[in-house]
């Protein structure tokens, strides 16, 4: 009968001891988490900085040397290369002898047919 009082403190006792296990358990089980997410993060710093390290020093300058620039076509290229489709030359010939790429040739090939037909249609305005 003696026992009857005390029960309920000795389950409260317990109670209390469960529930400070379980917090100590989480807090270490938190600390590893954290430790691991730490090296984790350590891992992608290392990664990160080999990537952004050259391997060779020598090769990285030389990989990022610019292009000279060269000149598209400037007015006298523009006349010469009118004067050659007029004569009915292919788009290819000239852009390989006035050295510049196809495309530039027909973009200005477009442009002037664009600024004929403009002044045409202005001319019968």
């Amino acid at each position: 009968m003696k026992l009857m009082p005390l029960f309920p403190y000795l389950l409260i006792a317990a109670g209390l001891f469960s529930s400070l296990a379980l917090f100590v358990t989480l807090k270490q089980e938190m600390r590893k988490l954290v430790f691991r997410q730490k090296a984790r993060i350590e891992q992608m710093w290392a990664r990160l900085d080999e990537a952004e390290r050259p391997a060779d020093p020598v090769a990285e300058e030389v990989a990022f040397v610019p292009a000279p620039l060269r000149a598209g076509l400037n007015l006298n290229k523009r006349v010469h290369a009118m004067r050659m489709m007029r004569r009915g030359e292919d788009i290819a010939h000239i852009a390989a002898a006035l050295g510049v790429p196809r495309r530039e040739v027909e973009l200005l090939i477009r442009v002037q047919t664009i600024g004929k037909t403009r002044a045409a249609s202005a001319g019968s305005d």
